[in-house]
């Protein structure tokens, strides 16, 4: 459960891992129409969320983490930090829907 700031809604409530160099950080990602924030699933590792803003982002595009179909979303924000986004595999086929949402936002702010 995310705090919602007003008039914001969210588009997109996705079970995901976050790349962090070798290691893996699973938790749920939810994008809405100004942010993106991560969740991780396991608050006994001291994980904190991560937030930013949709202004924050310089580019994002799809990952091919395992090699063979876009299973991943990087965002890359303005200050050059750079996140991976590992969807599950039942979710790969939405990897260009929340691109183009995400483009549109950006386009629009």
């Amino acid at each position: 459960m995310i705090v919602s700031h007003e008039n914001e809604n969210v588009l997109y409530e996705i079970p995901v891992d976050l790349r962090k160099s070798i290691d893996y950080v699973s938790g749920n990602l939810f994008i809405t129409d100004q942010r993106f924030i991560f969740q991780p699933r396991n608050m006994h590792f001291k994980r904190d969320a991560m937030e930013f803003t949709i202004q924050d982002i310089n580019n994002i595009d799809s990952s091919y983490v395992l090699g063979i179909v876009p299973n991943g979303i990087t965002v890359e924000l303005k200050d050059g930090t750079t996140n991976t986004f590992v969807l599950e595999s039942t979710l790969f086929v939405k990897c260009d829907d929340i691109i183009k949402t995400v483009w549109s936002l950006m386009e629009n702010k």
